[in-house]
């Protein structure tokens, strides 16, 4: 592993300037960032020049766009040397796997997002309903990333064990408790170790959150490498929806929040593991 690598930050938001061409379609969800701080894929591109970010991951934003993936896709396949994109089906939709089929072979989309949020209790994820798509993502070797709440975690589980063959994200380590060391209160995410597959990708959102609580991130960061290591962790910006700081400032952030780690572990971190779990992004000299 080199002594730096390229930054690729696996988890980035945009919102086109035309919203004629492509109409706002709010899930409502909490917040309204995609009108308060929404930045076009040209204008990410700028912020990635400033910060010394190389590539990213476009992820579809249900909260700004519901499951309409035009313009995260066109986004992507504008900069394909830049971006990989990702779509979102709705698993209660008509079709959801010739809508899958459709956004990935004909689109060009390189992952799927289950978006399975439930306040409440258990979801969907692996229901019977979900399954249809797990086994077209297994088919069209799509990743898959999969947006829960920690006390969902059980259900990711099952689906692990199911399909080991498909790679798996985890949005946001899964929003775990995040009590300060030992860490226990994160034991449910912590046992996911055994699944190889799992990604997780530690985020914006969840490094504040561990601010929020007067703790360290740095030692977060360092709990969750110790159990998975680094070639299993991913840093994603949730830019522009995460905008408590200029981009600049969120990947300065990133930096010292990871800067504890070797130099080996810490690009994996900030780049490596991305690279390798999405192979059109890697490096071309």
């Amino acid at each position: 592993m080199p002594e730096s690598c390229e930054i690729i930050d696996a988890h980035v938001h945009v919102v086109a300037e035309d919203k004629d061409t492509y109409p706002l379609n709010p899930a409502g969800l909490p917040g309204a960032w995609y009108l308060e701080a929404p930045h076009s894929v040209e204008s990410f591109k700028d912020c990635m020049d400033a910060a010394g970010v190389a590539k990213a991951i476009l992820v579809q934003p249900v909260g700004a766009y519901s499951f309409d993936n035009r313009y995260t896709a066109d986004a992507a396949a504008a900069y394909p040397q830049l971006f990989a994109g990702v779509c979102c089906i709705d698993v209660n939709g008509a079709d959801p796997v010739a809508e899958l089929r459709y956004w990935i072979q004909e689109r060009g989309m390189r992952g799927v997002r289950l978006f399975a949020l439930d306040a409440e209790g258990p979801g969907w994820l692996d229901k019977p309903i979900a399954q249809p798509l797990w086994q077209c993502a297994d088919e069209l070797a799509a990743h898959v990333i999969v947006t829960v709440f920690a006390h969902q975690l059980p259900e990711l589980s099952k689906v692990l064990q199911r399909y080991p063959q498909i790679n798996v994200s985890l949005d946001h380590c899964g929003f775990p408790a995040v009590d300060g060391p030992p860490w226990r209160d994160s034991a449910t995410l912590t046992n996911l170790v055994e699944f190889e597959n799992l990604y997780l990708k530690i985020t914006t959102h969840l490094l504040n959150t561990v601010v929020e609580k007067s703790h360290s991130p740095a030692q977060w960061v360092e709990h969750l490498v110790s159990h998975f290591g680094a070639d299993r962790l991913m840093w994603g910006s949730d830019f522009s929806q995460t905008h408590n700081g200029s981009y600049v400032e969120l990947v300065d952030f990133a930096r010292e929040a990871f800067s504890g780690l070797s130099a080996k572990d810490r690009n994996l971190c900030l780049g490596g593991t991305a690279a390798s779990v999405w192979p059109c992004l890697q490096r071309r000299d």
